[in-house]
């Protein structure tokens, strides 16, 4: 009986510490990264975990797997960290 009141007070520190806000989504799909900015998420201030609705995953994989035309192109260094380090 005790138990109850310690799990319903942890969720509500965690509830507090997460605030709506927008992010980039890195997808990984096919050998291909994608960058998706402004992605409407929930963020966690503490861990910096950052939960996105099911339905915005989705959209993003579909656009990503298709034709449409991406606001820019950005280049990246890749290192292989076993050959690197």
């Amino acid at each position: 009986m005790s138990e109850q009141p310690k799990r319903q007070k942890a969720f509500d520190y965690y509830a507090e510490e997460v605030t709506d806000t927008v992010t980039r989504y890195f997808l990984n799909a096919n050998g291909a990264l994608f960058v998706f900015e402004n992605v409407p998420a929930r963020v966690n201030r503490v861990t910096g975990e950052q939960l996105f609705a099911p339905a915005t995953v989705r959209r993003i994989q579909q656009i990503a797997m298709s034709t449409q035309k991406p606001d820019r192109i950005v280049q990246e260094k890749v290192y292989d960290w076993e050959r690197a380090a």
